[in-house]
């Protein structure tokens, strides 16, 4: 546990960051998995093909958030496209 009264070091925001974007990639794999799954076997998608596009560009963004000049500010994440929270495995 943290002492409330001191600041976080460098490498806790990075570990902490690096976490939050490794959990966000996991969570959304499914959609990912499930939208190319329906296209093999023929049936209709249940994402459209822009959500879909933007789904792919999120989790790009994702992994670029390592290297990007804003990193580890919290405030500069990748924002979650918000059609994502309404899907349901």
């Amino acid at each position: 546990m943290s002492d409330p009264g001191v600041s976080p070091t460098v490498e806790d925001v990075v570990a902490r960051e690096r976490a939050w974007r490794g959990y966000e990639l996991s969570s959304v794999k499914w959609l990912r998995e499930r939208h190319r799954d329906q296209l093999e076997i023929e049936v209709d998608p249940t994402l459209s093909e822009a959500q879909f596009k933007e789904l792919l560009v999120y989790m790009q963004a994702l992994r670029d958030w390592p290297q990007s000049s804003d990193f580890p500010n919290s405030e500069h994440r990748p924002v979650t496209p918000s059609w994502i929270a309404n899907q349901t495995e």
